[in-house]
């Protein structure tokens, strides 16, 4: 089974009826654009420059809502950054988790990632430990214990290396008063989910869990575990694009991909809504690039850029 199906089976889930990505499947995208081989240890990172310009220019057509990652793309208001939730860190740990063949590698680029949209501890440990599972399973290895070894995983956590580790990477360096109370007391919350203990939470890790019992998916990430498991017939029939993406990130994790050409020396991001239609211009992160409609109605600008790899659509507020 490639692993590349799994992150094929997100973009088809993601999927809406009239076939249109939701900020899921977009930030899954803006994920692998991101992605970039480590040049003296093997694994793939991801390149924080990259993946803040690529925000930026997501806020302008994003489909859909996230307010972690809105807020994330400036960060002028640290207030809730310790307790607001972002549902779209599971987009982000599929490409990491497909590019990465090493698991600590894998690990530690996720545990960044997730710490630029949100320091809430619940995010963090169920997200860590859908990786873990989801690393297993690309692996190959179903057949074990895999609860016991999540349970490890959660048990050998240190908060001590922990924090050595990834203080630095939280936007928000002001910790609650109860920060290592709380550390701890979440570690138990997830063993009692691995338990199978009832909580209000760690739900998508919960539905990760029943696929392998052979219980009913009701989560996006629990429908997309399920199909990559169980659906023998990967017949996904995504554009060229979606497919592309899934040979690239088969590359990065490979090796087959030097850093140097992925590499961007010098951003060049002009003002997408300074052009008029027809006009021909380069941009940094979409390549080539024509605007081949702009229209304004009532205080929104909407501007149709047509790139090499497909059609965006931008909007800005005036």
């Amino acid at each position: 089974m490639s692993v590349t199906n799994l992150l094929m089976e997100l973009f088809k889930q993601d999927r809406k009826a009239n076939g249109e990505y939701n900020y899921i499947s977009q930030l899954a995208v803006v994920t692998i654009k991101s992605l970039m081989p480590k040049e003296n240890e093997e694994g793939v990172g991801i390149d924080q420059n990259r993946f803040s310009e690529e925000l930026r220019l997501w806020k302008y057509y994003n489909n859909g809502s996230n307010q972690a990652l809105i807020k994330a793309i400036d960060f002028t208001s640290a207030d809730d950054y310790w307790t607001i939730s972002d549902d779209s860190i599971i987009s982000r740990i599929i490409p990491i988790v497909v590019a990465n063949q090493r698991e600590d590698a894998a690990e530690e680029e996720a545990i960044r990632n997730i710490l630029f949209t949100t320091g809430k501890l619940e995010n963090l440990f169920e997200s860590i430990l859908i990786l873990h599972l989801l690393l297993m399973l690309v692996s190959n290895r179903k057949n074990e214990d895999l609860i016991s070894i999540l349970k490890d995983k959660v048990i050998n956590f240190s908060q001590t290396r922990y924090l050595e580790k990834y203080k630095h990477n939280y936007r928000n360096l002001k910790f609650p008063k109860n920060f290592q109370i709380s550390f701890e007391r979440e570690k138990i919350n997830a063993l009692n989910a691995l338990n199978d203990v009832r909580l209000n939470k760690y739900n998508n890790l919960k539905d990760c869990l029943s696929i392998l019992k052979g219980y009913e998916a009701n989560t996006l990430m629990g429908k997309v575990l399920y199909n990559y498991l169980y659906n023998e017939d990967m017949d996904h029939n995504l554009p060229k694009f979606y497919l592309n993406l899934g040979e690239y990130i088969l590359n990065l994790r490979k090796s087959r991909i030097e850093p140097e050409k992925l590499k961007i020396d010098k951003y060049i991001l002009p003002d997408i809504f300074s052009f008029e239609e027809g006009e021909v211009f380069y941009h940094s992160l979409l390549k080539s690039c024509k605007v081949i409609e702009k229209t304004t109605e009532e205080n929104k600008e909407t501007v149709a850029v047509q790139t090499k790899t497909g059609i965006y659509v931008f909007k800005n507020n005036i």
